[in-house]
């Protein structure tokens, strides 16, 4: 039966032992002060790791065999205090034949544990070193290390590797394979431009805007630095429109030189650019001269662009252009290529 007396009473008495416990924490902060905190919780012990070194084939962060994936043998690991690359006593191993390794008695916590690279076999790239790892007391914590073909990473990145590796990069379409010429396609992240002379890449239905990732084997022809043997990792529609980058006729000459300029491969743009002669003047039948005031270079209009009699009849020496296209080079002499003749505005000449 509920009697309203009691339940006042219980109550009551709720409120006076809250009341008490506040009393005791502000009594405890009294005589405690706030320069006297407690020292941290230490706890004795250690743990163990345990982990297989595998070939990725798939990249799915799975060792599977069926997708072609292999152990790796004879890859040296190290167990280090976390940002100061000393490695803890009894920290190191090595890969056995199966991939496996173990390392016992390392301390608590999350610690890095490096892959000396030196040990990896050509053609594998460990894409995360150092891996961080946490170490439970009395417990066996397993880890995968997983290599890959490559690394995504940055244009500019890709410009320092040497010629003939092979690398993984991202990067806006700013030409679409075929558009200029059969094959050719051109990339742009924030670091850079990038040709791809990449017949895979044909009929994949990749349009200018798209974002693409790619894996290629860099190259050096006719001065331009390239990739070559690209394969169509990843595709993701209309992602951005590119803007060509406003230039004078004579940085791209400047530029000419080196294939690892940071203007080649980008798209640009250069503005009231006069076209010096008709097309096919100096001797080859798709090339003129342009000059916006600040010193000459090439305009190649390619394959995918135009045929000769278009450019008769659309193009006039002595007249004056606004040009979007790409910054390159052919031998060391600076060009720039449009991608269509839409890109090749008739202007005033000033």
């Amino acid at each position: 039966m509920y009697d309203e007396r009691t339940d006042i009473g219980t109550r009551a008495g709720r409120w006076w032992r809250r009341l008490a416990t506040l009393a005791g924490l502000a009594a405890m902060l009294v005589v405690v002060g706030c320069d006297e905190i407690a020292p941290p919780i230490t706890v004795d012990g250690t743990g163990s790791l345990e982990g297989l070194v595998f070939f990725d084939a798939s990249e799915d962060g799975i060792f599977d065999p069926a997708d072609g994936d292999s152990a790796i043998a004879g890859v040296a690991l190290a167990v280090q205090e976390r940002g100061t690359g000393q490695t803890f006593p009894n920290g190191s191993a090595v890969s056995a034949a199966d991939g496996r390794f173990t390392i016992d008695e390392l301390p608590l916590g999350t610690h890095d544990m490096k892959i000396d690279t030196l040990t990896v076999p050509d053609g594998v790239s460990i894409c995360q070193n150092p891996i961080r790892v946490s170490v439970y007391l009395n417990e066996t914590t397993f880890e995968r290390v997983n290599g890959r073909p490559g690394c995504l990473i940055t244009i500019l990145a890709a410009k320092e590797v040497p010629v003939g590796e092979f690398v993984i990069v991202r990067g806006i379409v700013t030409s679409a394979p075929g558009q200029i010429e059969a094959s050719f396609a051109y990339i742009e992240d924030a670091t850079g431009g990038l040709f791809l002379f990449a017949p895979a890449l044909m009929g994949q239905g990749i349009e200018v805007g798209d974002q693409i990732e790619v894996g290629g084997t860099t190259a050096i022809f006719s001065g331009q630095f390239e990739l070559t043997g690209v394969t169509l990792r990843e595709l993701v529609p209309d992602v951005a429109t590119p803007i060509p980058l406003l230039v004078t006729t004579a940085e791209i000459a400047a530029s000419g030189a080196d294939p690892y300029a940071d203007l080649q491969n980008r798209f640009v743009r250069v503005e009231n650019a006069k076209l010096l002669e008709a097309f096919g003047a100096g001797g080859n039948e798709q090339n003129s001269t342009i000059d916006d005031g600040s010193g000459s270079i090439t305009i190649r209009i390619d394959d995918g662009v135009a045929d000769r009699n278009e450019l008769d009849n659309l193009l006039t020496a002595g007249a004056c252009y606004d040009i979007n296209g790409f910054a390159a080079n052919f031998n060391g002499a600076g060009q720039i290529f449009p991608r269509s003749l839409d890109d090749i505005v008739e202007v005033p000449c000033n």
